[in-house]
């Protein structure tokens, strides 16, 4: 036989109002470099961002790795 809704739910635990979960801001993911600090450069032709560690380190070969900061560099008009 089934249940009335009074039998089945309990008025003390039930919330009346659905929670609102708190607004979470996040930063766009491309000022973030892949090991989660916030990104200084870009590095080779495809702009990847990167912290200036990670930077470091892709530039320390034999190949010329283009390399400018993200507030300013030789694109832009600044």
């Amino acid at each position: 036989m089934a249940k009335k809704r009074e039998e089945v739910e309990n008025r003390i635990l039930t919330p009346i109002y659905p929670f609102r979960q708190k607004e979470v801001k996040h930063e766009p993911t491309y000022t973030r470099c892949g090991c989660g600090k916030p990104a200084i450069y870009e590095v080779y032709e495809d702009h990847q961002p990167h912290c200036r560690s990670c930077m470091l380190e892709a530039v320390d070969c034999n190949i010329f790795t283009p390399v400018r900061r993200l507030e300013g560099g030789y694109d832009d008009a600044s």
